[in-house]
């Protein structure tokens, strides 16, 4: 999820404020969501509900900004909840995508925001359980760009590994160069939550590292 703003020579080492208090300060109870996979995932749910009633008011700016504190948290915590279960992970991790296009298009749509937050909701609370047979990875250039339910990896993750390879790996100044510059497309495609894109970069810039 991710319009993460990474800096190519910053990528760490591998893999308005809300002011209608009062809605806040009335917001419903938001019942513990605990998946079987994930844990208990009642702190995204009471981020939702929060965007859920800002938006309700018409003010998207404000709703954008609640909602920059959800991508923040699961991003901090994709890691280990991808590591719980990957499938139940990738189904909120797209639910939360949707969500904030839809909140961050130049001109948001209220059905289309009221829609993606209450899917975003019902997806928190029962995320899809880890799939029974795993599919054969997506390769580019020989190297894995996907996980065993078919999804894309996170392309923080991919660009990790780059950054690695390039710190340790001796390549021609050719390759070098190469790599760098996939690596560097790849950040660009990160950036814009395009994780396909990136990791295919990403993967011919480890092609090239590990050669």
């Amino acid at each position: 999820m991710k319009q993460i703003l990474l800096a190519t020579a910053l990528i760490a080492l591998p893999v308005g404020a809300f002011t209608a208090f009062n809605l806040y300060a009335t917001r419903p109870v938001v019942a513990a969501s605990v998946s079987a996979g994930l844990g208990d995932l009642s702190a995204f749910t009471a981020i939702v509900t929060d965007v859920q009633a800002i938006a309700a008011t018409g003010d998207m700016a404000a709703a954008r900004a609640r909602i920059k504190d959800l991508e923040t948290a699961w991003d901090d915590q994709a890691a280990t909840l991808r590591a719980l279960d990957g499938n139940a992970w990738g189904a909120i991790d797209d639910a939360a995508d949707a969500a904030l296009a839809a909140l961050r298009a130049s001109a948001p749509d209220a059905a289309e925001v009221d829609t993606t937050l209450a899917a975003l909701q019902v997806t928190l609370t029962s995320p899809v359980t880890a799939s029974a047979a795993p599919v054969d990875a997506v390769l580019v250039a020989g190297i894995a760009v996907t996980d065993a339910n078919g999804r894309a990896l996170p392309c923080e993750v991919m660009l990790k590994s780059v950054t690695d390879g390039l710190a340790s790996a001796k390549l021609s100044d050719a390759d070098k160069a190469a790599a760098t510059d996939f690596q560097t497309k790849a950040t660009e495609r990160c950036n814009a939550d395009d994780d396909q894109r990136a990791d295919a970069f990403s993967a011919q810039a480890l092609a090239l590292v590990s050669k």
